[in-house]
């Protein structure tokens, strides 16, 4: 008789632990709705009935409490909301890049347990950095981001953050070499996301508006200014991309030597800034 193989053993316990936890929340379950037949006198609830109500309440209570309870009770998962408040609020301040690159540290010790965290921290880093120009650091940042692990967690069609991670990740790789003035590279980058973003694009505006950044960029590089300006004008209406749209118009119209009017665009990206960090982004582009 064959011994079990280490992929085997492990299948086991797995299994061996959801059944554990299923048959705990069974017990409880039938146990609850047999004292409130006691209880109240009820006769009609029969034992295979409660057997019955027992068995699949436990499989909902024991989902439900996986994918909504404990993820909140996480330590580590009330730590990212509190980094994402801050984000929202003050951008990415300084102490918000050394609380990330912390954090960074400490779920990459244990991988299999935190790798959703540390693909989020490696590319909320990655964005801090390229906006700072410091495009080594983002390289850096960007090579951590494990796509393989995103791709599984985008199996699930209602999976929308996955989905967008998967997004923002081949955005940043485009957006790097963009930096860097690589074409070869950005075409390269481009062509590697262009399955996730015919395969994702039409999810929302804003994922639309991440996936046209890249072409944006691949449209700057190669000095087609006006198609880049014309591309950015399918977002004007939308006020929360104002930002974004703003800035990226008065870069290429710097770009196009129209310096009065990429010069109104960057003090209207500054008005709409919504953080110290976005109009710190801006005074840098502006100065470039």
């Amino acid at each position: 008789m064959k011994e079990p193989t280490p992929k085997t053993n492990k299948l086991i316990l797995i299994f061996t632990a959801l059944f554990m936890r299923w048959a705990m929340m069974f017990i409880i379950i039938f146990s609850l709705t047999s004292l409130i037949d006691i209880i109240s006198g009820q006769k009609a609830n029969t034992i295979g009935f409660r057997v019955l109500f027992a068995a699949v309440g436990s499989v909902i209570a024991n989902l439900v409490a996986r994918l909504f309870i404990l993820p909140r009770l996480n330590k580590q998962y009330s730590v990212f909301r509190r980094i994402l408040q801050k984000i929202a609020e003050h951008g990415y301040s300084d102490e918000v890049i050394a609380k990330m690159e912390d954090q960074l540290t400490f779920c990459r010790a244990e991988p299999r347990k935190y790798t959703a965290y540390t693909n989020h921290y490696a590319m909320f880093l990655a964005e801090a950095y390229l906006s700072l120009k410091q495009f080594d650091k983002a390289e850096e940042k960007l090579e951590i981001a494990d796509i393989d692990f995103m791709q599984i967690q985008a199996k699930n069609p209602e999976s929308l953050p996955a989905q967008h991670n998967i997004v923002m990740l081949c955005v940043l790789w485009v957006q790097l070499y963009a930096g860097r003035n690589d074409k070869k590279m950005v075409e390269d980058q481009l062509r590697n996301g262009e399955r996730y973003f015919s395969k994702y694009r039409g999810m929302n505006e804003i994922t639309d508006y991440f996936i046209d950044t890249a072409y944006f960029e691949s449209l700057m590089i190669h000095d087609q200014y006006d198609n880049a300006l014309k591309l950015l004008d399918k977002y004007a209406k939308d006020e929360q991309l104002s930002f974004g749209v703003f800035l990226d118009k008065a870069r290429c119209l710097k770009r196009m030597g129209k310096a009065e009017e990429a010069d109104a665009f960057f003090n209207k990206a500054y008005d709409a800034a919504s953080n110290d960090w976005r109009r710190k982004t801006v005074d840098i582009e502006r100065s470039i």
